[in-house]
């Protein structure tokens, strides 16, 4: 699908990398949301991503991926201001990390 939109001859410049390839095993999470009304779709895409990300802190990276720029920042800010509302912060820094200070 990505080599047709990028318009990729598939004999000449179509490479597949399976897992293989990667250094530390990938795991992927797909969740169904069933709510019709984009603000509440939203909203708790955004609460099961917290938990999902908040699941994992401190044991491993997480990559979250989105639809656009724009929906980037917004579910990077709902994170941020979210864990800072639970206090949780510090769960997503190293313990070394100047950020802390």
């Amino acid at each position: 699908d990505v080599a047709a939109f990028l318009r990729v001859r598939p004999d000449k410049g179509l490479f597949h990398f399976d897992n293989s390839y990667r250094p530390c095993p990938l795991a992927q999470q797909y969740i169904g949301i069933t709510v019709k009304k984009p603000l509440q779709r939203f909203q708790l895409m955004n609460e099961i991503c917290y938990d999902k990300v908040l699941t994992a802190a401190g044991k491993h990276q997480v990559l979250i991926f989105v639809h656009s720029r724009k929906e980037t920042a917004k579910t990077a800010r709902y994170l941020k201001e979210t864990a800072l509302a639970g206090d949780t912060l510090a769960k997503f820094m190293k313990g070394d990390s100047a950020s802390r200070e």
